[in-house]
């Protein structure tokens, strides 16, 4: 007896000491990257554009993280195994990277995850992810090598899935093996994406650290962004065509470039990107010059964070996606009531061809929010296609503003094998009880009904004066920008008078010509007071739609409390 109690104590003590160190293990990520070095790279991304973006990545992940480095094309070899992603340790990573070459003729994929997955069995961290990037398929010479190597591939998949490593592939250009990639993704719970050309390349990587690590970001908002208080470091990254220059302006209109910019910002700069880090960014509107419209970021490290559990890769055609997000200061859920009654939540659905769909995220414990007042905000969609689609999460506060974006892919239902109809059960000797049973049913069914037709109403009502009331808003705040943008015309015009005042003083051109500008530069500083009273104006306007928005969300969720009881 006392020897089995011995026993028992030493597994639990075991089983005890397993959770303790699953419990202690690190919250960062274990990323290993598997950079394809096939000879066809040579044709697909000849100025070798996938090094610089695979830089970004490694920069954009930040400390906290572990990376590896495995090139692969006859065979695969380690480049750089597993090292902690910090200042002092980028220099050997960024040189392994380098080493990253066009040279095999092979593309041996198997082998590749394999190595990566060896690099993986010892992580301590929580997450694990291999990045899979190839710009073709297995190809080791033979049919019967490569049907070999498929079948090897399955098997390590599963091997992958039970460790709970996540693989993310990167399809590069239509030439690859699109399908498998995605296969591949799909079975271990990653995602996959494609670039089309060797220039889209720095977007995907960009995007596949959106995918894992879920960043904070401000919207970038044409050529504008505006850092408020809570942000204590920026991250801009700017697509750009070749040959042209990046210029940023910050609130006090000092101009930056990548020859000559302020000691907080670090700025890296390529052919096609620039990435610029700025520390401890001055509060207000910052303006950067675009020649691109793709793959602009601005990613933030932020005390006030938006948060979601919404982590969907692969869906189904018809299938109702709920979408949840919620604002963090310091280590709990934003639930300051004059903090949220003054702050939108929105999400819009980007569809594959290019629609969209604007949809409302409320707290009132319906329409797929769990709970009324718990400062998570939710709403719910329909896929209604197939293909890649965006969620961009918007919140907008009186002093500041976040933007959370997710991608997934949408792809057609299965179709469920047909089942066999159920035999015909014979009739009960207990008839009269079960006919009393139906009436009393139909009695209760009857009564839900009428009240689910009255909440619906009162809700169809509520939804169409929420919705109106959106829309003003929408137009109020797009009227203050363009009010803002001209009274910026009108400055820059001023100033132009008083410059043209102070030449027409210096050549003495005649008293007839200065009153004259004069008189216009008294007329345009009457046309500048003049749209900063509409400003005044529009701005009040905006607050009391606001105040008006919230009461209406207040009056609905008496009406569901009501309903509900």
């Amino acid at each position: 007896m006392k020897f089995l109690i011995a026993i028992i104590s030493i597994i639990l003590i075991l089983y005890s000491t397993h959770c303790h160190a699953q419990a202690e293990a690190p919250a960062g990520t274990d990323i290993v990257l598997l950079m394809d070095s096939s000879g066809s790279m040579k044709k697909t991304d000849p100025k070798n554009y996938r090094k610089p973006a695979a830089r970004l990545f490694v920069s954009l992940l930040g400390e906290g993280n572990n990376i590896g480095i495995i090139s692969f094309g006859d065979s695969a070899a380690s480049l750089q195994p597993l090292i902690e992603n910090k200042k002092e340790n980028q220099g050997k990573i960024f040189s392994a990277i380098e080493k990253i070459s066009s040279a095999e003729a092979f593309t041996n994929i198997t082998e590749a995850v394999r190595k990566g997955f060896e690099e993986l069995k010892s992580s301590r961290h929580k997450d694990k992810v291999i990045i899979l990037m190839s710009d073709g398929r297995i190809d080791l010479g033979s049919a019967e090598k490569d049907g070999k190597s498929s079948a090897e591939l399955s098997a390590l998949l599963k091997e992958l899935q039970n460790l709970g490593v996540k693989l993310y592939s990167i399809a590069f250009t239509e030439e690859s093996d699109i399908k498998l990639l995605e296969n591949m993704a799909k079975e271990t719970g990653g995602f996959s994406r494609i670039a089309k050309t060797d220039k889209d390349i720095h977007i995907i990587f960009a995007s596949m650290f959106e995918k894992i690590k879920s960043p904070d970001t401000v919207p970038l908002e044409g050529d504008m962004f505006n850092i408020d208080k809570y942000i204590n470091e920026a991250t801009v990254l700017i697509t750009k065509e070749e040959g042209s220059l990046t210029t940023v302006i910050d609130p006090l209109q000092a101009k930056h470039t990548p020859a000559k910019h302020g000691g907080n910002i670090l700025w890296h700069s390529t052919n096609v990107f620039d990435m610029i880090t700025i520390k401890n960014p001055a509060v207000g509107k910052w303006n950067v010059s675009l020649s691109s419209k793709d793959g602009n970021k601005v990613f933030v490290i932020t005390n006030l964070s938006l948060k979601s559990s919404f982590n969907k890769e692969f869906v189904h055609k018809g299938d109702k996606i709920k979408i949840d997000v919620w604002l963090t200061k310091g280590d709990g859920v934003l639930t300051e009531k004059e903090v949220l009654e003054k702050t939108l939540f929105t999400a819009e659905i980007v569809e594959p061809e290019g629609g969209s769909e604007k949809i409302n995220l409320f707290d009132s414990g319906e329409g797929g929010d769990t709970k009324a007042g718990d400062g998570v905000y939710s709403g719910e969609f329909a896929v209604t296609g197939t293909g890649e689609y965006i969620a961009k999460v918007n919140i907008e506060g009186k002093t500041f503003k976040r933007e959370k974006v997710f991608q997934f892919k949408a792809e057609e239902t299965p179709i469920s094998p047909a089942k066999h109809p159920s035999p015909v059960k014979k009739a009960s000797s207990q008839k009269d009880a079960s006919i009393v049973l139906l009436y009393a049913l139909a009695g209760a069914s009857a009564l839900f009904a009428i009240t689910t037709v009255y909440f619906f109403m009162a809700s169809r009502k509520y939804k169409m004066l929420h919705n109106k009331i959106l829309a003003e808003l929408t137009d109020a705040r797009n009227e203050i920008e363009e009010l803002k943008k001209a009274i910026e015309a009108q400055k820059t015009a001023s100033v132009e008078v008083v410059e043209a005042q102070e030449e027409a003083k210096e050549e003495i051109v005649g008293e007839e010509k200065y009153a004259e500008l004069i008189k216009e530069k008294e007329e345009m500083n009457t046309e500048l007071i003049s749209t900063k009273e509409q400003i005044q104006q529009k701005e009040q306007l905006l607050e009391e739609l606001r105040e008006k928005y919230h009461e209406l969300e207040r009056e609905y969720l008496v009406l569901y409390e009501h309903h509900r009881l």
